[in-house]
């Protein structure tokens, strides 16, 4: 290989890791969603004194910023002063069913408590734990406890990971032969609602907090559901009503390092009683799958430790959870391939 060759991809190289370590990127695009630029341009607000005017913004740093959405491929230019949005560029409408600007949008507590505690990673990687105390004064969950603005937008933004969840956990397992399905910490309850309307035979218990329940009890889906679905408000780490068959945690056991999860499994288990079942959808770390499916848990799993001291997990770490908790592993069902999501059923170990 001549030294020109070898010089060229050693430049290619160094433009990778540049664009991979810039901050201006996910800033930009935070900076568009808060902004609703794709919105405005979606609506036909395409001229870019008028995007400025509309969105409360400097006219010329605004020109900049578009210019690097532009090269990002958000926005198509149109002439000098008239942009339109590309396909790419909808995905970061408000109304776009993936509903990624919700978890950019610096108007919104949860995204932006999320975004501030990031640099706290270097410190979480020296010590082991969760920085969310460090960077905001109290832990993660004291401090969602104590904010209502903070908590009812942690809600939501659980609600758009049930509304993923939910169509696959209702296809994703023998629901036919099932009575009563408990929902544990199951937010205001996009999953178990799921389950009702789509098998008529179930009944079901939704468990969360108290201020976290009388959000979804007040919600036409599960007011629909009244006469079928309870609604408990707890914690569950105290005794779990003992009226189901199933026990069910959907995108719960990740938030917790072990000795919580396995106190989580142990009262589900509990619950449940020798006959009954205990199911997780949950991410699974995996060396297998696709890329950005592998690539997408990686970054969860350093969310989890930075926020909450937590982790995604492989199966070998699901089964000794379980064990722990007096439950065996016995079925992976494969739920959303792109995020590496699995349904994991689990029986009395006895």
């Amino acid at each position: 290989m001549s030294s020109d060759a070898h010089s060229t991809g050693e430049d290619a190289e160094v433009l990778q890791i540049a664009q991979m370590a810039t901050l201006f990127t996910p800033w930009s695009l935070r900076l568009a969603v808060t902004f609703r630029l794709p919105d405005l341009v979606a609506g036909g607000c395409t001229a870019l004194g008028e995007l400025a005017e509309r969105s409360g913004t400097d006219p010329a740093a605004l020109r900049r910023v578009v210019r690097h959405l532009t090269n990002l491929g958000l926005f198509r230019r149109i002439d000098d002063e008239h942009v339109e949005l590309t396909g790419r560029g909808r995905v970061l409408c408000a109304d776009h069913p993936s509903q990624t600007a919700r978890f950019l949008d610096q108007n919104d507590a949860f995204a932006r408590r999320t975004d501030q505690a990031i640099p706290g990673l270097l410190e979480s990687v020296r010590t082991g734990a969760a920085a969310w105390e460090s960077r905001f004064g109290r832990p993660f969950w004291t401090d969602l406890a104590a904010d209502e603005e903070f908590s009812a937008s942690f809600d939501a933004a659980m609600a758009v990971h049930a509304a993923r969840f939910a169509p696959a956990i209702a296809e994703g397992y023998g629901w036919s032969g099932v009575r009563h399905v408990v929902d544990v910490g199951g937010g205001t309850g996009q999953v178990i609602a799921e389950l009702l309307r789509r098998y008529p035979h179930l009944t079901g218990t939704l468990v969360d907090l108290p201020g976290t329940v009388e959000r979804a009890a007040a919600s036409p889906e599960l007011a629909a559901l009244a006469g079928r679905c309870a609604v408990v408000g707890q914690s569950f780490f105290e005794v779990l009503p003992d009226d189901g068959d199933v026990y069910l945690l959907s995108n719960i056991v990740h938030d917790w390092p072990d000795e919580d999860s396995v106190d989580i499994l142990r009262r589900c288990a509990a619950a449940a009683g020798p006959g009954g079942r205990v199911l997780l959808a949950e991410r699974v770390v995996a060396d297998t799958g696709s890329e950005a499916s592998r690539r997408f848990v990686s970054q969860r799993d350093m969310a989890m430790l930075l926020l909450m001291g937590a982790a995604e997990r492989g199966l070998e770490e699901f089964g000794a959870l379980g064990a722990a908790a007096g439950l065996r592993l016995v079925s992976t069902v494969s739920l959303i391939d792109g995020q590496g999501v699995f349904l994991l059923e689990y029986v009395p170990a006895a």
